[in-house]
């Protein structure tokens, strides 16, 4: 009786989640990017008339020729690009001055959410607030947490 305890106890261990995943079904209300950057963590490099003109669900990171941080917040990026197989697309800030989105952007680099043509929220480079989350891979991926899904969608 007692072994039958222990293994119950070790079952529901192992099933409620040893890991270091984050649990995204917690309740809070994500947004899943279309499919189609569900795929290798790679950057896709676009141009300021290809943004003006798509619509969807993404993430656009507009990144400087230059970096001020001591870290480079390229190698962040990536490296949760890389963990969760998500491409963003990317394009130079000199560049991303003709979009749309400079309206409300106006420091780069960044990190924008879009949807449907909207910033849902985005990471300002001039903002003390943000910058962990330019330095440190796991305050990234909490901050974007809160908004995306990391996972492809099934259906």
């Amino acid at each position: 009786m007692k072994n039958k305890i222990l293994l119950i106890l070790l079952m529901v261990l192992l099933l409620t989640g040893c890991d270091n995943k984050i649990n995204q079904n917690d309740g809070k209300d994500r947004i899943y990017l279309d499919n189609t950057y569900y795929n290798n963590g790679e950057q896709i490099k676009v141009d300021s008339d290809h943004i003006n003109n798509l619509e969807g669900t993404y993430i656009l990171f507009t990144y400087n020729n230059y970096c001020t941080f001591k870290i480079s917040c390229d190698m962040i990026f990536e490296s949760f690009m890389d963990k969760y197989d998500i491409d963003f697309l990317s394009i130079p800030f000199e560049d991303f001055k003709n979009t749309k989105y400079y309206e409300t952007v106006k420091f780069g680099p960044s990190i924008l959410i879009i949807q449907n043509g909207e910033i849902i929220n985005y990471l300002d480079a001039n903002s003390d607030e943000d910058l962990p989350r330019y330095q440190d891979v796991e305050a990234f991926e909490k901050w974007l947490d809160n908004y995306v899904y990391f996972t492809k969608k099934t259906s």
